[in-house]
Order: structure tokens, then sequence, then C-alpha cells
């Protein structure tokens, strides 16, 4: 294998902001004199493309871009089973992982990959029954809202492209209106059976997240003590029926407030089974899938290396 890293950029990450940062990327790196080359993603097929590829070249793989790029690649290392390590250059919306790990920042990271500081995490990873291959997720994977709101921004981006230049604005403004269709439509709640190692039961939920990190939707923290180390997933069961319930749920989080209120609560495990009468689709890290209305959540612990700056 080669003994550059190799940084796998896509330029189209935060609605293609991520173009502009690129001669400020190299000089980082350049800076802290680290050897490397640089691919550019052409498309999301070209980013699987080159992801595969380099697994077999190069020992450190960095992801240049949000937190589907991240998972893409990494997704490309557990199948090629080479140990690969995987560094972050955040530059998505929300960069949950990247938080987590102490490598939100450009400087952050750029350290963290000269110093060649590695700390295996654990990795998530579904099951569902229409489909052969397992899908993995580094921070967090959801049913309900995150996949209703993720579509709904996505398509409310293209429609207003000139407004989608003030990115932060942007989706928080059409975030907020896909909550509120989400719940008017009523395609939320839905009717879940959920099953752990120790318990069953049937609830509805208008959101449900399996946490691998403490960070969701990037500053927030429904599950604060969740952790990428410890074994074990944090389920967040949402409760809230209505639009204004979530929203005050949701302003409570930052104080959190949330815990103590039973709109939410939080389970922990290492495994979960989640069966529904009807199809369902999951969101993980930014990409959606669909089911038959069963899936299966579990963690592997410690599976994946990554270039990181936390101690935990």
């Amino acid at each position: 294998m080669s003994k550059k890293v190799v940084i796998i950029y896509n330029p189209s990450a935060r609605g293609g902001k991520a173009l502009k940062k690129r001669k400020k990327v190299e000089n980082s790196l350049r800076s802290q004199n680290i050897d490397y080359d640089l691919l550019l993603t052409r498309s999301e097929s070209h980013l699987v493309e080159l992801s595969n590829k380099a697994v077999h070249k190069y020992p450190v793989i960095i992801g240049a871009g949000g937190d589907t790029t991240i998972n893409i690649i990494a997704r490309a290392i557990l199948q090629g089973r080479q140990g690969n390590a995987l560094g972050i250059i955040s530059m998505g919306s929300t960069n949950d992982l990247a938080r987590e790990i102490g490598v939100m920042r450009l400087k952050e990271a750029c350290n963290a990959i000269h110093s060649q500081s590695f700390q295996a995490i654990d990795v998530g990873m579904i099951t569902s029954g229409e489909k052969n291959d397992p899908f993995f997720f580094l921070a967090q994977a959801s049913i309900g809202l995150g996949v209703e709101v993720n579509r709904y921004v996505s398509a409310w981006m293209k429609r207003h492209p000139y407004v989608a230049k003030f990115h932060t604005l942007a989706q928080t403004t059409s975030g907020v209106a896909g909550i509120y269709n989400s719940f008017k439509s009523k395609a939320v709640p839905l009717n879940l059976q959920l099953d752990t190692t120790s318990m069953t039961r049937s609830f509805d939920s208008c959101l449900l997240i399996f946490n691998n990190t403490s960070y969701f939707a990037g500053r927030f923290q429904p599950s604060p003590l969740a952790s990428p180390v410890d074994g074990k997933l944090d389920c967040c069961i949402f409760h809230s029926s209505t639009f204004a319930q979530l929203l005050r749920t949701v302003m409570q989080i930052r104080s959190y407030k949330h815990l103590e209120q039973n709109r939410m609560e939080i389970l922990q495990d290492h495994y979960f089974k989640i069966q529904s009468r009807r199809p369902f689709e999951f969101q993980i890290d930014g990409e959606i899938f669909s089911s038959d209305g069963n899936i299966e959540v579990s963690i592997l612990p410690r599976a994946l290396k990554l270039v990181s700056n936390a101690v935990f």
C-alpha cells in the first residue's frame, strides 16, 4: 500500500460550498507536511468506485464531505476488510461524527491526520428482510421524521436554489416546514413494535433514533450519554403526536429538560428489532432506504479505526 493518505473530496457537499474550500483544505494539509493524493468525486456512484479502489491502495482514507460521503467510504472499508483507517474533513450540514471525535474544525482534522492518532469505534448495522447486504452507520439511523424531513428539505432546496445558497438558514426553515408537513399529512406518527434483548413493546412514535454518538442533526444531543465505544446503541423514542408537542420537546433538548418529560425515552441495548404492519423507510447518516416493515439493528464493537482527536 501507498505511504500517502488519500483525500476523497466531495465538491458537492453542503450544497456545493465544499468546492470553494478546496484550496484552504490543501493549504492546511501542506502546512502540516501531510503527504497525500487528492481524488475529486463526480457523483455518488463515482464516490463508491473511488472508495472501493482506495481500500486496496491506501492504509488511511480521508473523506472530505458530509455524513453521506463519510458513510459511503466507511462502508467500503468495512466490506473490504483491509483494516484501513478512516479520517474526516467535515464539510456537510450536520457532521455529527466529526463533532463526537474532535475533528469538526479543519485545523483539528489536519492535526489528527498528521499525528496519526487512531481510535477504534463501534459501528451500527441494520439488516432488512428484503436486502441481502447489511447497512452500516457510524452516527445514527432513524425512522419517521428523520426520513420525511430529509426528503422534504432535499426537494425544497431544489425548488429554491437561490435561497439554498444561505445553507444553514434554508435548512432550518425548510426543516421546520418539513416537520409540520409530516404531521399534517399524517406520515407520522408510526405504529411500531420494538423488541430488545429483554423486552417487547408496541407504541406510536413520530421519530425513532438509534444513536451511536451523542449528537443528532448538528448540535442536538437527545441522548447525551451515547458513546461510539460502549458496545451499545441508544434508542431515542419520541412519542409526540402533534407538531406543537414535538417542537416543545426539541426546544428542551438544548437544556436537557427533555429527559424529564414523558414524550421521549431512551433505551440502551446492543440489539433491537423493529416491526410494522406496513413497509417503512429508514435513514442512515443522510441516506434513505426502504424496508418491508421489519429490520434488525445491532452493534459491531470497535469495528472501524478512525483518525480521531478524542479519547473515550
